[in-house]
């Protein structure tokens, strides 16, 4: 009975892993399309900047379809208790990166109908952040790849997450003081409160891909 039970929990949790990699197939699409955004922004282009914010929308409803579609099957299917926990876990903390993105997108959004003028010094930084958070959910989606058969690579890549999401933080850090002196000399409260509010929201997308990877992380060094 316990060979069994753990053959038809292995099969379930395998087939949750492959939903998961579509969920996050489609964040990683969303974290594509706001670089594409922030760069739209930097060339001025409001077409551009509402075409990948559309972009960034459908893919953030696709993941949450995705999402709900996983969460009825570990609600319904055959799974121990601790390993319905740990993948409802990563599945909503990936979830939280696709959310943090939308929130990023259209702020910048709402900046760039405001004041689409703004100096390199405060777009690079945004740029970069959301360049952090597309290459950590694809450090991310090769953890889950790997996170059965090779869990000690899925703990190499969590850890590199940990170091992109150390970065994003440090430039909000250094970002936030170049936005209040640019505010203190625009005298434009919105577009400044939209601006700080897309630059957080671009780094906590890294601080929850940082909290996927760590539930990853854990998954994997039960697995050794």
């Amino acid at each position: 009975m316990v060979s069994t039970w753990s053959w038809i929990s292995k099969r379930r949790e395998e087939s949750i892993l492959s939903m998961e990699l579509e969920h996050l197939n489609h964040i990683y699409e969303a974290a594509k399309a706001t670089v594409s955004l922030v760069q739209a922004f930097k060339r001025k282009s409001k077409e551009e900047v509402e075409k990948y914010y559309s972009k960034v929308r459908e893919e953030e409803r696709n993941a949450d379809k995705v999402k709900d579609s996983i969460i009825e099957q570990l609600s319904t299917g055959l799974f121990h208790p601790i390993d319905r926990e740990e993948l409802l876990r990563v599945v909503l903390a990936a979830d939280d990166i696709a959310a943090y993105l939308k929130s990023a997108s259209r702020r910048i959004l709402l900046v760039c109908r405001m004041e689409c003028e703004l100096p390199t010094s405060l777009l690079d930084p945004l740029e970069k952040i959301a360049e952090l958070s597309r290459d950590s959910v694809e450090t991310i989606i090769e953890a889950v790849k790997l996170v059965r058969s090779d869990p000690k690579k899925t703990i190499q890549l969590a850890k590199m997450v940990e170091k992109m999401e150390e970065e994003a933080d440090d430039i909000r850090s250094s970002t936030e003081e170049r936005i209040l002196e640019w505010c203190n000399e625009k005298s434009a409260p919105g577009t400044c409160t939209a601006l700080y509010n897309s630059l957080t929201s671009l780094e906590m997308s890294t601080d929850k891909c940082e909290d996927t990877a760590d539930l990853l992380r854990s998954i994997a060094i039960l697995s050794i």
